[in-house]
């Protein structure tokens, strides 16, 4: 198509509206019924942490920070990730001690782990309803750790 004369902007419009597709709002991404697994979050449970290797007490942690390469959107504030993105960990190393997950920031400290969590998520929900082959995973996360 061949435009004869240059199209003017409307300058009614608020700056940005032609990059953004207008005043259109983009709808809400909702929790679809898939992303909530709880027996899957039963197996994540009885897997030994990743950090301190305690095996029994381990809790369900999500994975909240975003990765491109593992087509993993982060989760905005107060919104929960789909539960095939947790790791085990126990409720220390989770949240209640000093260098724990939720008092360092994610980043720092599955930096200082030297896991990848996204990949340890793919590993263990790829075992998904195998209790014996999650653990497994679990355990060679802890062993491969850079210390």
């Amino acid at each position: 198509m061949i435009l004869r004369k240059p199209q003017r902007l409307d300058l009614r419009s608020p700056p940005g509206a032609l990059l953004k597709g207008g005043n259109a709002r983009l709808p809400r991404p909702r929790v679809v019924d898939g992303d909530r697994d709880e027996g899957y979050l039963k197996l994540v449970r009885q897997c030994p942490c990743l950090k301190c290797g305690l095996d029994g007490f381990s809790e369900a942690a999500h994975v909240r920070m975003g990765s491109g390469f593992h087509r993993k959107a982060s989760a905005g504030m107060g919104r929960k990730p789909p539960d095939r993105f947790t790791v085990p960990l126990c409720s220390g190393c989770h949240t209640r001690d000093p260098d724990s997950l939720h008092k360092t920031g994610e980043a720092l400290f599955w930096h200082r782990l030297g896991i990848d969590p996204h990949l340890t998520c793919g590993r263990l929900y790829a075992c998904n309803g195998d209790l014996v082959a999650m653990r497994a995973v679990a355990f060679v996360v802890i062993s491969e750790r850079v210390r």
